[in-house]
C-alpha cells in the first residue's frame, strides 16, 4: 500500500480536501531531501538536516508543515518529540501573533492604496474592455476572459476562500449556484462544504445585482461551451481545480493591481474595511463564514 493510501485510510473520517491538503504539505516537506514518491519509511523525518532546515523557515511555513510532519508520523505508527514540540510552538506563536492583530510584513507589501476597495476599480474596467465580448460568448477563448471579470466580480462581493472552484451549476445537496424562481429570485450560493461547516453550519448568499446581471451572460455560455457541471473552468475547458483557481487570482490581481493578492489576503483586506462593523455587526462574520472573535483578528491595525 503506497503512502498516500495509507493516508487516506488513516484519515477517512476528514474531508477529501482536508486530505489533499495533508499529503501536498508532507510531499513537500519530503522534497526538501527525497525524490517522490514518499517512503514507507519514517527515518526521514528523523534527519538532523531536515530538522535544522526546517528552524530556518517562516512562522507561515512552519507552522503548515510541522503539522504535516506530524500526520506522516501518524500514518507510520511513530512519535518523534522534535516534531510535536515545533507544532506546539508554532501554534502558539501564530496564535499570538493573530490576537495582535499586525500585518505580517508580506501582507504589508502586498497591500494596495486603496485596500480592498482596488477590486471594485478592476471590475469596472474589466467590464468595459469585455462589453463586446459579453454580447456574444461564442468560444473557449471568450469564456475564459469573462471568467476573470466573475472571479474578480464575485470575490470583490464575498470574499470566500476557494470555495468558488466547488460549486456546482444547480441546485443540489453539494455547494453549488443556482437561478431561485421563487422568492428571492435571483443567483444564489449555497455552500455545505467548506472550512468551517462544522461550526457555521450551511451558508446561503443571494448575489447582489451586478453579479446577477453577469451570471445571466456566464452561466448558459458556460453550459455551451463545456461539459464538467461546474462554475469555473481552466484552460483545456476541464473543471477548475481549487489550486488553480488561486494562481489565477494571484496572476489576475498582480496584472491589474500590481499586487499579488491571495484569498487569505483578500479576507484579511475585506475584514479591514469593515472593521468598525466587526464589532457589533455580524454580516461580516457570515460573509468570511467564522465568528465574530475570529473575523476580528482578520481586521489588522493599520
Amino acid at each position: 500500500m503506497s503512502f498516500e493510501e495509507k493516508l487516506r485510510k488513516v484519515k477517512k473520517d476528514v474531508k477529501k480536501s482536508s486530505q489533499d491538503t495533508y499529503l501536498r504539505n508532507i510531499r513537500r516537506l519530503y522534497k526538501i531531501e527525497n525524490e517522490l514518491p514518499i517512503s514507507n519509511n519514517s527515518k526521514w523525518l528523523e534527519r538532523k538536516s531536515l530538522q535544522k532546515w526546517f528552524l530556518k523557515q517562516t512562522l507561515s511555513i512552519r507552522r503548515h508543515l510541522a503539522t504535516a510532519a506530524l500526520v506522516a508520523l501518524k500514518i507510520y505508527k511513530k512519535e518523534n518529540d522534535f516534531w510535536y514540540s515545533k507544532q506546539q510552538v508554532a501554534r502558539e506563536e501564530y496564535d499570538k501573533q493573530r490576537q495582535t492583530r499586525t500585518l505580517s510584513e508580506k501582507q504589508k507589501k502586498n497591500i494596495p492604496g486603496k485596500g480592498f476597495d482596488s477590486l471594485y476599480k478592476v471590475v469596472k474596467n474589466l467590464k468595459a474592455e469585455l462589453r463586446h465580448v459579453l454580447k456574444n460568448i461564442d468560444t473557449l477563448s471568450d469564456l475564459l476572459r469573462v471568467q476573470d471579470l466573475i472571479i474578480l466580480s464575485l470575490y470583490a462581493e464575498i470574499p470566500m476562500r476557494l470555495d468558488y472552484a466547488t460549486l456546482q451549476l444547480g441546485r443540489g445537496t453539494v455547494n453549488s449556484i443556482y437561478k431561485n424562481t421563487k422568492k428571492p429570485r435571483g443567483w444564489t450560493i449555497s455552500l455545505t462544504d467548506f472550512k468551517t461547516a462544522k461550526s457555521q453550519g450551511p451558508k446561503i448568499f443571494r448575489l447582489k445585482q451586478a453579479n446577477q446581471r453577469l451570471l445571466n451572460i456566464f452561466v448558459p455560455a458556460v453550459k455551451k461551451l463545456t461539459d464538467h457541471g461546474f462554475l469555473l473552468s481552466n484552460r483545456l475547458g476541464k473543471k477548475m481545480s481549487k489550486q488553480v483557481l488561486s494562481k489565477r487570482l494571484m496572476k489576475l490581481t498582480k496584472e491589474k493591481i500590481g499586487k499579488r493578492f491571495s484569498t487569505q489576503l483578500l479576507r484579511v483586506l475585506y475584514a479591514m474595511k469593515n472593521r468598525d462593523l466587526l464589532m457589533s455587526a455580524k454580516e461580516v462574520s457570515d460573509t468570511l463564514m467564522h465568528s465574530q472573535k475570529q473575523s476580528i483578528q482578520y481586521a489588522k491595525k493599520d
